[in-house]
């Protein structure tokens, strides 16, 4: 692995989508370039991460030779960003079938409480844990890191006009997809409990044809660079740990 690369273990598709576009537009960027692990089909959801380190570990390869790799996971319900880590390293530590995990363990980062890293031997972990917070919604996930950006006033309507059909008003779009929705949840005794529920509510107004994990992507596309160091600066600290 070169020095100049860094391995990216991620839960789910749209964290590596969006990260190659951060990376493309030069937000995240100090020199490195990133990777996904050789010869494992990606998988999604956090069980698949830690199948994946406690099986077909692809960070055995490093153990002589060293590298840097990003673990991103979500917070998901878990009280803080270091419950969700002390929980990530039990779970790996439990199913370790190399007993590479054993004695492995996270400091979290002075100035940022999302940032976690493990250091020794030329071998540089950093753990992000994503906990973007959605107003009414308490789970803390990565997704939220893009609702933050669709309910941002200065610039969605900016953003949304490249996504939605031309000639459509971004204005009424956004007020469906944000309010409208959310009142006829709750009408029927239902709120958002997920961040990628509410994304689809986006999705349905702005009749976009292709996945959740597409329309992250469009949405960080063409989202402006100085809104995206502020949404994902956390993220970034993370990579500049490197």
């Amino acid at each position: 692995m070169s020095p100049a690369e860094v391995l990216i273990i991620a839960e789910g598709a749209t964290e590596r989508e969006v990260g190659k576009v951060l990376c493309q537009k030069g937000v995240l960027h100090n020199g490195l370039t990133s990777r996904l692990p050789s010869g494992i089909r990606p998988r999604e959801g956090y069980d698949a991460v830690v199948d994946i380190l406690t099986r077909a570990n692809p960070l055995l390869a490093l153990q002589g030779t060293g590298g840097n790799v990003l673990f991103m996971l979500d917070q998901e319900d878990s009280p803080s960003p270091l419950d969700r880590k002390d929980q990530f390293l039990r779970d790996l530590q439990q199913r370790d079938t190399n007993d590479f995990w054993q004695n492995i363990s996270f400091s979290q980062h002075a100035n940022t409480n999302n940032i976690f890293e493990y250091q020794a031997n030329n071998l540089h972990l950093v753990l992000h844990i994503s906990d973007a917070i959605v107003p009414g919604i308490s789970r803390r996930d990565f997704d939220g890191y893009i609702l933050n950006i669709l309910q941002n006033s200065n610039i969605n309507q900016q953003v949304v006009s490249r996504i939605v059909a031309e000639g459509q008003s971004c204005q009424q779009l956004l007020h469906k997809a944000e309010i409208e929705f959310t009142n006829l949840m709750v009408s029927n005794g239902y709120s958002w409990t997920h961040a990628k529920s509410w994304l689809y509510a986006y999705i349905t107004a702005f009749q976009y044809r292709r996945s959740h994990v597409w329309f992250a992507r469009d949405v960080v596309t063409y989202t402006p660079d100085d809104e995206l160091r502020q949404v994902f600066a956390s993220l970034i600290a993370a990579w500049n740990r490197f």
